[in-house]
C-alpha cells in the first residue's frame, strides 16, 4: 500500500537501483502503484549504509525510504521469457522508470521506441548519474560525484578533508534531488499523455540536479559582464547589511536559535519586547553599517546566551518575531513542531519491532501517511503476475522453472 491516494490508479514499472529508486518512492508516497522489477541480486540499497536495522547486516534506512510502498517482482530481463513478460507489464503501465546507467534497457532491446509500440501513452523516464548524452555519459558514477560535478563539493562530506568532515554535518544534494526533479517531469508528462494520448521520453541526470540546486550562482557567472552588487549588500563579503538580524546564536541551554528579525518591523518588535530601544537605535546613527553590524552581533551573542531556547521561542511567539530552533539532527527528531506536524510514522519490521521513520513534507487533508514496509526481493512476484497479467498457477510455475521469474515469500 502506498502512502496517500492522490495518484491511485497510476501504474509505474520501475527498473532502478540505489538513488534513482527514489523517483518511484516519491510517486508511491503519493499513491501510485509502483512495481519494482529486480534481478537476482536485487537493489543494493537494501543492505547499504550505516546504521543497519535489526543486525549489523540488516536492512538499510534508505531502502526503507526509497522502496516503501512498492511491490517487488523478480524477473530475469536477459532471458527471452523474462523480456517478453516485461513488455507485457509495461504495456499495462503509465510510466516506466529506468534508474541505472543510461541506456541499459535499450541495450536489452527494451528501449522506448520498442515499448511504446504497444503503449502509445507510455512515459519513459531515464534517471541516471550523468544522462544519456554528453562527453561523460558513458562513465559510471556514484552519489558523491554528483555534487562534485555540480559545484557543491564544499557541502559534500566525501569532498571534504578528514578535519573538515569532523566539523560538518552535511547531506549530499544530487543523490536526493534527482528523484524530486524526475517526479516533476514524470507527472507533467503523465498529464500530457492523459490529455493528448501521446507519451514522452524524458531523462534526469543526478549530476545536473546538483548543478541546478543553485541556479542563481551559475547564472551569476554566466552573466558577469551584466551584474552589479545590489544596494544593501556588502560587496565582496557575501553578507547583506544588518546580517546579525538574520543569524544563528547559542542559547543558555546549549541549543541554537536562528534569529530572523531582518525586516525593520520585526527588529522594532524584538527590541521593544526585550526592552532594548538603544539596540534598535544603533542603526539610526550615520556610521558605517559594517561597524554597526559587528557591534550588534556582539550584543546579540551575549543577549541570546541569557535565556533558554524554549524561553526565546515563547518570546518570539508572544511578540510575533520570526525565529526558529537551529536544530541538530538529534534535536530535530524530538522537535515539538516537527512531531506535531506528523513528520514521523510507525511501521512494523518483522524480527525487529516497531520502527519510527520520517514521512513526507507533503500533507493531505483527511489522509494519514501510512505506507507499507519496503518489499522483500521478489516478494510480490506471484501477486503481480496474477493480478496484472492474469497468469494462472501453471503459467507462473513454468516461468519460475525456466528462471525467467523468481519470488520470495519473506522479506530480505
Amino acid at each position: 500500500m502506498a502512502g496517500y491516494t492522490l495518484l491511485r490508479g497510476l501504474r509505474i514499472i520501475e527498473v532502478a537501483q540505489l538513488g534513482p529508486a527514489s523517483l518511484g518512492g516519491y510517486l508511491a508516497d503519493m499513491g501510485a502503484e509502483v512495481i519494482k522489477v529486480e534481478g537476482l541480486e536485487g537493489d543494493p540499497v537494501r543492505d547499504r549504509g550505516s546504521p543497519a536495522l535489526g543486525s549489523p547486516h540488516g536492512l538499510g534506512l534508505l531502502h526503507l525510504r526509497w522502496n516503501r510502498g512498492k511491490k517487488s517482482i523478480g524477473v530475469d530481463l536477459k532471458s527471452a521469457a523474462g523480456a517478453a513478460l516485461f513488455r507485457r507489464l509495461v504495456s499495462s503501465a503509465d510510466v516506466l522508470i529506468e534508474g541505472m546507467r543510461g541506456g541499459v534497457l535499450e541495450r536489452l532491446g527494451l528501449g522506448f521506441d520498442t515499448l511504446r509500440a504497444s503503449n502509445r501513452k507510455l512515459v519513459f523516464c531515464s534517471i541516471s548519474g550523468l544522462g544519456l548524452s554528453g562527453p561523460y555519459h558513458r562513465l559510471g558514477s556514484h552519489g558523491p560525484s554528483f555534487d562534485a560535478f555540480g559545484a557543491l563539493s564544499s557541502i559534500n562530506p566525501y569532498a571534504l578533508t578528514p578535519e573538515e568532515q569532523q566539523r560538518s554535518q552535511v547531506t549530499p544534494v544530487g543523490m536526493h534531488a534527482m528523484g524530486l526533479h524526475a517526479a516533476l517531469g514524470v507527472l507533467a508528462a503523465v498529464i500530457q499523455a492523459q490529455r493528448s494520448g501521446a507519451g514522452a521520453q524524458i531523462e534526469v541526470a543526478a549530476a545536473e540536479s546538483a548543478a541546478h540546486w543553485r541556479p542563481d550562482a551559475v547564472d551569476s557567472v554566466l552573466n558577469e559582464a551584466h551584474t552589479h552588487v545590489r544596494p544593501g549588500f556588502l560587496g565582496g563579503q557575501g553578507r547583506m547589511a544588518c546580517w546579525p538580524r538574520l543569524c544563528r546564536y547559542d542559547t543558555r541551554d546549549g541549543r541554537g536559535v536562528f534569529f530572523q528579525a531582518l525586516s525593520p518591523k520585526f527588529w522594532t518588535r524584538f527590541c521593544a519586547a526585550i526592552g532594548r530601544k538603544d539596540l534598535e537605535e544603533r542603526y539610526d546613527a550615520p556610521r558605517d553599517v559594517n561597524d554597526i553590524d559587528e557591534q550588534v552581533h556582539v550584543e546579540l551573542t551575549a543577549l541570546f546566551a541569557t535565556r533558554t531556547l524554549a524561553a526565546w521561542m515563547a518570546l518570539f511567539l508572544e511578540h510575533d518575531v520570526p525565529g526558529c530552533p537551529a536544530n541538530t539532527v538529534r534535536e530535530l527528531a524530538s522537535d515539538p513542531h516537527f512531531l506535531a506536524r506528523e513528520n514521523i510514522y510507525e511501521v512494523e519490521l518483522p524480527g525487529t519491532g516497531t520502527l519510527r521513520l520520517t514521512s513526507t513534507p507533503v500533507k493531505v487533508a483527511g489522509q494519514q501517511f501510512a505506507p507499507d514496509l519496503a518489499p522483500g526481493l521478489g516478494q510480490h512476484t506471484e501477486e503481480v503476475l496474477r493480478s496484472v497479467l492474469g497468469l494462472d498457477a501453471r503459467e507462473i510455475a513454468d516461468l519460475q522453472a525456466t528462471g525467467a521469474v523468481f519470488g520470495l515469500a519473506t522479506a530480505r
